[in-house]
């Protein structure tokens, strides 16, 4: 018969056809195509007569025999099997001369009933046949060997895995990365920090909390291994303890002038000062009081960087709780310094003070006064005496004092007292107007 291909799956099938050239499908979809064995082809298979089928074959006897009912692949004498099947034989029976016999395959041994088999442990005998693992199975036994050894071909020898091979049957390779050592039962054995097959990855020590790091301290991961840091803002003293970034300048970013440092637990933060506020770009810029109204001064309030001042008008004085204000009564003395000697005059339009002098007096200096001299009079001694013969004199405060008939800032006018009513004579006068005082004089008769 001729080959035929056909197909198996290698794992669970769900539907085999046996029809030549079609394909099986599996769970996976995966499809392995093998070529049909023909047992029958070498005529060593069955005794007699052989039929190839797929994947199998089918053996046939001659006319006078019938195939064993034990192995399908013995052809017994028709005549010699009811001789057989009289000894109820267990597994195999031989005819020899007439005479029936009982035997059993290999694995198992024929009991003293000569009839019944019962199965060998080959494992138990004296004799091992296996050099190291032997497991007894029902008329057979298999080899196997402990890991780090490979079964030899006899299927019963055991020798050590070679080099980069390890396991049951050195059955996995390995390459340990120079992370580990070498061990033909578990492969790579990886030093402290590395894990996996060949030793390549890196534990993380931190990730897994396997690490013995202080409660405080940060674990920080490296290539097989790991290091214990204290946090930003710590420094290790046994323990890691808080750094206090406001006692030392250099440690701190806040500006002196306008923030205040205050430290917290690993940081510090940077607080504007009093008279302060953080704009939106983060900057502590000054808070004006004067102009928002948030101050208390009684008259003038002059804005500081960081804070307010109070300040008085002028001619009053700020008061001990620096926010009222007082007024001053010797504005000279107090504000000028000042030792007037007759008066003292504010200007609080100049915001100023100077001293004054009465009429017919003169300021000498900044603050005495002194009668004016003879020739002069008036605020200030600032106007000329110039007196004419009508006066009688100068006067420091009035100027020129006129005789009687004479008027005028110099005496210097004659008056008619005659005509202005200033001189009244009786009716047995008359008025004379002469240069000077007028009179009354007697009339005639």
């Amino acid at each position: 018969m001729d080959n035929k291909d056909y197909y198996y799956h290698c794992a669970q099938l769900q539907e085999m056809s046996s029809a030549f050239g079609r394909e099986v499908l599996s769970l996976s979809n995966t499809l392995m195509k093998f070529d049909d064995i023909n047992e029958c082809k070498d005529n060593l298979t069955c005794p007699q007569g052989c039929e190839n089928t797929v994947g199998s074959y089918i053996c046939s006897c001659n006319i006078g025999f019938r195939l064993n009912t034990l192995n399908t692949n013995i052809c017994d004498d028709s005549s010699n099997v009811e001789l057989c099947q009289a000894l109820n034989f267990s597994q195999l029976c031989f005819v020899n001369n007439g005479t029936a016999r009982c035997d059993c395959q290999v694995g198992f041994a024929l009991q003293g009933d000569n009839k019944t088999c019962t199965n060998i442990d080959e494992c138990s005998l004296a004799k091992k046949p296996c050099s190291q693992i032997c497991t007894d199975t029902y008329g057979r036994f298999t080899c196997s060997c402990y890991a780090g050894f490979k079964l030899e071909a006899d299927r019963t020898s055991c020798t050590a895995c070679e080099k980069s091979f390890y396991g049951v049957n050195c059955n996995q390779s390995y390459q340990c990365s120079g992370h580990g050592t070498s061990d033909p039962v578990r492969g790579c054995v990886c030093d402290i920090g590395w894990e996996g097959v060949n030793c390549n990855n890196d534990i993380d020590e931190c990730t897994l909390r396997t690490d013995n790091c202080l409660i405080g301290d940060v674990c920080v991961n490296a290539l097989g291994s790991y290091s214990c840091v204290c946090p930003i803002g710590y420094v290790r003293n046994g323990t890691c303890q808080d750094i206090n970034e406001c006692v030392d300048p250099a440690l701190n970013n806040c500006n002196p002038l306008i923030e205040d440092c205050v430290n917290n637990f690993g940081s510090h933060v940077c607080n504007c000062k009093p008279g302060y506020a953080r704009n939106d770009k983060g900057d502590c810029i000054n808070i004006n009081e004067c102009a928002n109204g948030d101050h208390q001064c009684q008259q003038i309030c002059v804005d500081v960087p960081g804070k307010y001042n109070c300040d008085c008008n002028y001619g009053y004085r700020l008061n001990d709780d620096r926010l009222t204000c007082l007024l001053v009564k010797d504005v000279c003395s107090d504000f000028e310094k000042l030792n007037c000697s007759q008066g003292c005059t504010v200007d609080f339009q100049q915001n100023t003070s100077y001293c004054f002098c009465a009429d017919g007096y003169n300021l000498v200096g900044k603050d005495t006064c002194e009668d004016c001299s003879s020739t002069t009079w008036g605020v200030n001694c600032s106007r000329s005496c110039s007196c004419s013969t009508g006066a009688l004199r100068c006067d420091n405060v009035r100027g020129c004092i006129c005789r009687p008939g004479y008027i005028g800032v110099f005496c210097d006018v004659d008056v008619n007292q005659c005509t202005n009513g200033e001189l009244q004579c009786n009716d047995r006068q008359d008025c004379v107007s002469r240069i000077g005082p007028d009179s009354c004089v007697c009339k005639s008769g």
